[in-house]
């Protein structure tokens, strides 16, 4: 052992917890072998192993009443023969670095009882230590009236390294700060105007997903949001376009209030029987009204047709019960084109779900050849409409003046065009019926001669 100095007696003059004249002896520790002496072997194997300073008390040592004992072990080189042997297990210490501190002064120093006091509370500071195999708990610091802490407080276990200490505080008055009776109306209020603001963002967001919906659909949202680029690809669908008659000269004789006012009422009624039949409204320009069926949400390419030419005979009637402010009657005129189509988003500011491709432009054709209160159908709408799962259509062929079927079309040179007329529900017995004779029909040619087929 190394001990200095072997008799201390300076460090303990004027303290009033040891006798006066008192002097630290360190001769009988002389070659102690604390690892064999049965009072010290747990804190010496414990201190062994350690990375760091282990403590132990606070003890009652005659070297002055409550004292921490801090020791450190002392690593070096095990190649020189320094080592220790703890459990079967050699470490490399050669001994320990022991220091006394003295925990009443460690609590006066620290003014530990003035700062509660300040701030109304009390502390209480238990350790609890393993005697014969029973825990006891021990108080190692309190302040004057800590027993209120027994329940409403709080507890911060602390690990020092031989034994379990737990550090309890709480208010004088308990944890019920005197400011409770103004905040809590102030917490209320605020609580309250949150949840209004709250429920306000959410009704405004649902709001802009209830226009976003409208104005493209929920798939094309969300690759907008990922920031993708929107195309989606349509084999089959029907698009219609309408414009109004005269619209120039009747538009010269209205205000703009009377021009917005008349559209608005007109189209606000095609947006309700657009839902009704199922179709997507693409845009209005102008006096232009855009609808397809078939995309986004897609369909079997007769039932496309089938939505939008009743839509726009539905929009026929609309028309014809209609009536300006001033008793002005308004006339329209439609076209219908069936085929293949692309669908997308373009651009980042106003962005706009619109179509594209050669579909488009043949609608468009119809639209503009067409005549007033007449709709007028490609060649594949009127294929579709053969088909249509629910209703007949009366089509009739477009003729000129002279009798020639079809119209001029820019562009696609002549075009054997329809003109669709009416429509009639098909009963369940005649569209059995007419499914029997094309089965019939079938059965027929089958059973036919091979020559004469």
């Amino acid at each position: 052992s190394m001990l200095y100095p072997m008799v201390n007696c300076e460090d303990f003059v004027g303290n009033p917890r040891v006798e006066e004249g008192y002097c630290m002896n360190n001769t009988g520790a002389w070659g102690h072998d604390l690892l064999n002496d049965p009072k010290r072997v747990g804190i010496a194997r414990a201190t062994v192993p350690a990375k760091g300073v282990v403590t132990a008390g606070p003890l009652n040592l005659i070297q002055g009443g409550d004292t921490f004992i801090a020791r450190l072990p002392i690593n070096m080189d095990p190649d020189e023969g320094h080592i220790m042997v703890v459990d079967n297990v050699t470490y490399p210490c050669w001994g320990f670095v022991v220091v006394l501190l003295d925990w009443s002064t460690l609590k006066e120093q620290s003014n530990i009882y003035k700062e509660f006091e300040n701030e109304k509370m009390q502390f209480k500071l238990t350790r609890t230590d393993m005697i014969n195999g029973e825990e006891v708990v021990k108080s190692i610091a309190e302040s004057e009236n800590s027993e209120i802490c027994a329940s409403g407080n709080v507890t911060l276990d602390l690990d020092t390294g031989d034994n379990g200490w737990v550090f309890s505080v709480c208010f004088n008055d308990g944890f019920s700060p005197n400011y409770k009776v103004w905040v809590y109306p102030i917490v209320f209020i605020g609580s309250f105007i949150f949840m209004i603001l709250l429920m306000l963002v959410l009704v405004s967001k649902t709001q802009l997903e209830s226009i976003l919906l409208r104005l493209m659909p929920p798939r094309a949202i969300k690759k907008l949001r990922r920031g993708e680029t929107i195309v989606e690809k349509y084999d089959m669908v029907t698009i219609f376009f309408s414009d109004i008659v005269g619209y120039t000269k009747m538009s010269s004789e209205m205000t703009p209030q009377e021009v917005m006012k008349m559209l608005n009422d007109l189209y606000s009624k095609f947006d309700i029987e657009a839902a009704k039949h199922g179709i997507f409204k693409v845009e209005t320009i102008g006096d232009a009204y855009i609808a397809v069926a078939g995309c986004p949400k897609k369909c079997s390419g007769p039932e496309a047709a089938q939505r939008m030419a009743l839509f726009a005979l539905d929009a026929m009637k609309i028309v014809k019960d209609y009536q300006t402010d001033d008793g002005a009657n308004v006339c329209i005129r439609a076209g219908l084109a069936s085929g293949p189509c692309v669908a997308g988003v373009i651009g980042t500011a106003l962005p706009k779900y619109t179509l594209f491709g050669d579909t488009v432009n043949f609608a468009a054709r119809m639209e503009q050849t067409s005549q007033k209160m007449k709709i007028q159908i490609s060649p594949s709408t009127q294929r579709m409409l053969l088909d249509a799962p629910a209703y007949d259509f009366e089509c009739v062929e477009r003729r000129d003046d002279s009798g020639e079927l079809g119209v001029e079309l820019k562009g696609k040179g002549r075009q054997y065009t329809y003109w669709v007329e009416s429509a009639t529900k098909m009963s369940t017995s005649s569209k059995t019926d007419e499914i029997a004779a094309e089965k019939a029909k079938m059965v027929d040619i089958l059973e036919q001669p091979e020559e004469n087929v």
